[in-house]
């Protein structure tokens, strides 16, 4: 049997089809997908390596021919099949000449060759760069429910400061995102349909949008026939609870006086209770000749209860 792939994969897979047609789109999206998937080491005689791992291979070659690109060197990819601590195969890209002045004019690392401390402002001018660089940093290491279940999209980081960056991007989409970190490991996430949607749209992830679009009618829609479902067994049981009570009532006046003892209207509403066990009021009140209103045949019972109680 096939398994059903996740959002997160959908989403990707969109993710992955989508290419900037401007040069600033393109180096945005290189600088967000290396920067989140890639670890720097400094070798010694000043050598810089990157390397960076992925599951997908698809994106794997991605973040091959972009290190290509912003690296100056061509890497190494390599096929890791499962082992310890990692149960399913994976791919990694390394490349052990990096450039480093191609990489932080690239945005990645500072002079130090450290991670740059921001995301230079250069890369992100533009809204449609924010989009772009959020793109490859969520196709690096982000995920994102289905839009049919509880909403949740994140971006994970190494960094607190990284992840900072990145809601100031998810902000000036128009989002509202939120920083937690877990097991030394920070994210970045957004919990309402509508930004999530808001987001996708901004990464180039349209088919996503309307996934949330559509989503979010129908967990309205879901939410409203649950109250409603919620809210008409809440009146069964009263309705059942109440008939129960009307029931012992006339047994009890029945067995002390007789149901027959009783005035005209309160023997007949007393008769067609026992005979519609389940009937509302308004309808024990349609079925009366002629027929009463629900507060008529509230106020019968109420004086069968009294004339029970009295004896």
């Amino acid at each position: 049997m096939t398994q059903k792939p996740t959002s997160t994969a959908v989403v990707r897979d969109e993710l992955m089809r989508v290419r900037g047609s401007k040069e600033c789109d393109r180096r945005a999206e290189r600088a967000g997908l290396v920067r989140a998937a890639g670890t720097f080491h400094l070798l010694g005689g000043g050598r810089l390596a990157l390397e960076a791992q992925s599951e997908h291979p698809g994106l794997a070659r991605r973040i091959y021919e972009d290190v290509a690109v912003v690296a100056g060197a061509r890497g190494e990819l390599r096929l890791l099949e499962p082992g310890k601590g990692h149960p399913r195969q994976r791919y990694v890209v390394r490349a052990d000449d990096a450039g480093l002045q191609r990489l932080v004019e690239a945005g990645i690392l500072d002079g130090s060759g450290s991670p740059a401390a921001e995301i230079p402002r250069r890369i992100v001018a533009k809204r449609c760069c924010v989009g772009a660089y959020l793109r490859g940093a969520f196709l690096a290491r982000g995920s994102v429910s289905d839009p049919k279940e509880g909403a949740h999209l994140e971006i994970r980081t190494d960094s607190r400061a990284a992840a900072a960056e990145l809601a100031a991007l998810l902000v000036r989409q128009g989002t509202h995102p939120k920083i937690r970190e877990h097991r030394r490991v920070w994210a970045v996430y957004l919990k309402t349909a509508e930004e999530i949607g808001t987001a996708l749209a901004g990464m180039g992830a349209h088919d996503a949008y309307l996934a949330w679009e559509e989503g979010a009618v129908w967990k309205s829609v879901h939410v409203e026939v649950t109250r409603l479902a919620n809210a008409d067994a809440a009146n069964a049981g009263r309705l059942a609870r109440a008939a129960a009570t009307h029931l012992a009532v006339i047994e009890q006046l029945d067995q002390v006086r007789g149901v027959r003892s009783l005035p005209r209207a309160l023997r007949e509403i007393a008769e067609l209770r026992r005979a519609h066990p389940a009937a509302s009021l308004e309808e024990l009140g349609g079925l009366c000749d002629p027929p009463v209103t629900k507060a008529a045949v509230a106020d019968r019972l109420r004086r069968i209860a009294r004339a029970a109680a009295s004896g």
